[in-house]
């Protein structure tokens, strides 16, 4: 007659069976190529490459244009260096270009920046980042908030379409840029330290909905036009919401930029469920900045990074994401392959050794 032991190892054994599929899983996956979609080295950075090869991955640099008022900024440089950071990384960065928004009001506009465009796609830029400070901070001569699909965009992004290269858009923010700075905000920590994109309050700020209604219409009026959204399309607070946006949008994608987070600490279920229906329009990412740390102390953090993300995405393992307790996601290993690589390749040609 079995004991109480021997009863309670044959319930637990379907439980360890499952964990140890995930684990072969996860294991048989990891030696594959990776890409990180989104990450901001801007310079030659010999460890970080190094790194990257030695650890099997890729990563795509991305330009910012983070200006909104009359300040000085020069664009020009930051490309260049982007551009010089990539050619010496043997394949292993690729990088993505963006332009100067604040012009928009000039006749000549749309034709100057796409001229521009254009010479960066020559020297190999594979896609074209939008802002954020378009639609929370760039405003016309009248004092209007310029939104995404205002008419001196539009060229732009058909200019982008036409060279068959990627929108890579951060448009809007979490919800908690819209709520008081309270408990119950889930980001009060990043607004309390950058109140510039606190939005709540401020008169005449366009409502985030607002701003990706207007994405979305790009989104409709280019079907043809990959995009890319950046941190989940900034629905990382409502994975019902996102979902019906990737089920009206076929030329929309979405990374996952600083916001596995909100995974982490969501339902795991539903977060697996979400992952698995939606796994062809999934990118990882993570959203490192290389900033002004030593390159060989950002080769590290950035590796660390990458090994806890695989480890939550690919293990069933318990775990601690960012302090807050979780539990890996034990995705199958397919799925796999197409978030950590195959969405890539697929959604932003050009990346990737």
């Amino acid at each position: 007659m079995p004991t109480r032991r021997d009863l309670l190892h044959l319930a637990a054994a379907p439980l360890l069976l499952r964990t140890a599929r995930a684990a072969d899983a996860g294991a048989d996956a990891e030696g594959m190529e990776r890409i990180d979609t989104h990450i901001h080295i801007h310079r030659e950075a010999p460890a970080l490459v190094a790194s990257f090869k030695d650890s099997r991955w890729s990563g795509l640099d991305i330009v910012v244009c983070p200006t909104e008022g009359d300040e000085p900024y020069d664009l020009g440089a930051r490309l260049d260096a982007t551009l010089k950071g990539a050619r010496s990384s043997g394949g292993r960065i690729a990088w993505a270009s963006t332009f100067d928004a604040r012009g928009f009001e000039s006749p000549d506009f749309a034709e100057r920046t796409s001229a521009r465009l254009r010479r960066t796609f020559d020297d190999g830029a594979i896609g074209v980042k939008i802002w954020k400070n378009i639609g929370m901070a760039i405003r016309g001569k009248a004092g209007a908030y310029l939104l995404p699909d205002h008419p001196s965009l539009l060229p732009i992004y058909e200019a982008i379409g036409r060279a068959d290269r990627t929108l890579v858009a951060h448009l809007a923010e979490p919800d908690g840029a819209w709520m008081p700075l309270d408990d119950k905000n889930p980001e009060l920590p990043y607004y309390s330290k950058n109140p510039r994109w606190h939005m709540l309050g401020r008169a005449g700020v366009p409502s985030k909905e607002s701003i990706l209604d207007a994405r979305d219409r790009v989104l409709a009026r280019y079907p043809r036009l990959r995009v890319v959204g950046c941190h989940l399309g900034s629905d990382e607070d409502d994975l019902k919401r996102l979902a019906r946006r990737l089920d009206a949008f076929p030329n929309f994608a979405v990374d996952t930029a600083a916001r596995i987070r909100y995974f982490a600490r969501g339902n795991r279920e539903q977060t697996r469920e979400f992952l698995t229906r939606y796994q062809d329009r999934i990118l990882y990412a993570t959203d490192f900045a290389l900033r002004d740390t030593a390159p060989e102390a950002g080769a590290k953090t950035l590796l660390a990074r990458h090994r806890r993300d695989w480890d939550f995405f690919a293990t069933d393992a318990a775990m601690e994401y960012e302090g807050r307790p979780t539990r890996g996601l034990a995705l199958p290993e397919p799925v796999l392959r197409k978030i950590f690589r195959d969405n890539a390749r697929r959604w932003l040609p050009g990346i990737g050794v």
